[in-house]
């Protein structure tokens, strides 16, 4: 295999090099750049994994974790090749934003369109430079032909750490020949990556909501759906704080997976330090409750807490602590399921939502192509 290059940094043997992907030019000179980590065995060139991170500026468990994973030691014993970017949004990083100040909107929306990627002439507008600017990102993983990608991300304050596993389309775009068949044993493969990794598994929105929502133009369902690449998202527990036991936990799993990969020998590691829950049956993410009138929102149930249909999850009540509303301010489940985490405060306007909860999945996870 050619020696492998990354922007400006290239992979030799037996070390780790740095480098940086040009991304978005300032209007008044400089330049925002990627930078990439590639950490490379002695010996062996293949497979290839890919790490990203930080492509919300306000996550920082996923950029401390890519510094940390590629060690001497870990290169003494790889096999292949280990490609890391430590953030993919250095502007919202320097802010501390989820957004970069150059663009309104969320930067993991932004991946190639598999879809779209057939029907350019369909295009209003041209991209802007920061979608230009992933898409070089998104030729430089495929140019590499990788056996997996997995992308760290933070949730909510005080979430469960969690993997996501997106849906996988069949005849889409071009590809009408990706069969059904094809796309289970695309989803088989990511099944048994997040197996390894040892995170709490959660499947994404079904199908038509996932798309809705733009998550086909992440960075994990960009290259599973545009390049039939296993690919994950890795939730990391609170953003703006580091806890080291999700950061344990998590280069314990990614050790784990490169093991998966082919990459690494030796037993698996046990997780320790993070909450694991594997209720026996498949779960996917579900905002729920949400606020049926303005008011200040009262708790009564915690990340990774078992839920019953009818279960008060929360109470609203006004500025004074009365409860309003019907039931005495309780809202209930309308799920049996376990919860990921809060949103945000306790501050919520009408209609807005209050948690996250994992609910039983009795949908497919391959499906024919929505859109």
């Amino acid at each position: 295999m050619p020696s492998l290059t990354i922007g400006s940094a290239a992979a030799k043997p037996g070390e780790i090099v740095h480098g940086w992907i040009d991304a978005v030019d300032h209007p008044t000179g400089g330049i925002d750049r990627f930078p990439v980590i590639i950490a490379q065995g002695k010996r062996v060139t293949r497979p290839v994994f890919w790490i990203t991170a930080s492509i919300h500026g306000g996550e920082h468990t996923g950029l401390i974790v890519a510094q940390r994973l590629a060690t001497p030691q870990l290169v003494e014993n790889l096999r292949g090749t280990l490609v890391i970017i430590p953030t993919l949004n250095p502007a919202g990083l320097r802010t501390k934003d989820r957004s970069p100040y150059y663009h309104n909107g969320d930067p993991n929306r932004l991946f190639p369109d598999p879809q779209r990627e057939t029907n350019q002439k369909d295009r209003l507008y041209p991209p802007s430079a920061l979608e230009s600017a992933y898409r070089k990102v998104f030729t430089a993983i495929k140019d590499s032909q990788p056996v997996a990608l997995l992308d760290l991300h933070n949730a909510q304050i005080g979430s469960l750490p969690m993997a996501f596993r997106d849906p996988v389309f069949y005849q889409r775009g071009r590809q009408k020949s990706f069969t059904r068949i094809d796309a289970q044993a695309l989803q088989a493969k990511v099944g048994d990556m997040l197996d390894m990794l040892g995170f709490t598994i959660i499947n994404e929105f079904a199908a038509d909501s996932y798309v809705e929502k733009h998550l086909h133009r992440s960075v994990s369902g960009s290259v599973l759906n545009g390049l039939n690449i296993p690919a994950a998202t890795v939730e990391l527990g609170s953003w703006m704080y580091i806890d080291d036991g999700v950061v344990e936990a998590c280069l314990t799993g990614l050790r784990n997976v490169l093991r998966w990969a082919n990459m690494l020998d030796g037993p698996v590691e046990p997780i320790t330090g993070i909450p694991v829950i594997r209720p026996g049956y498949p779960v996917r993410r579900c905002i729920h409750p949400h606020a049926p009138q303005a008011g200040i929102v009262h708790h009564l149930v915690r990340t990774g807490d078992a839920v019953q249909v009818g279960q008060p999850l929360a109470r609203m009540t006004d500025i004074f602590g009365e409860p309003i509303g019907d039931d005495d301010g309780l809202l209930r489940s309308a799920y049996n399921g376990f919860v990921i985490g809060w949103q945000h405060g306790v501050v919520r306007y009408k209609g807005e939502p209050i948690m996250v909860l994992a609910i039983k999945d009795t949908g497919e996870m391959t499906v024919v192509n929505p859109y």
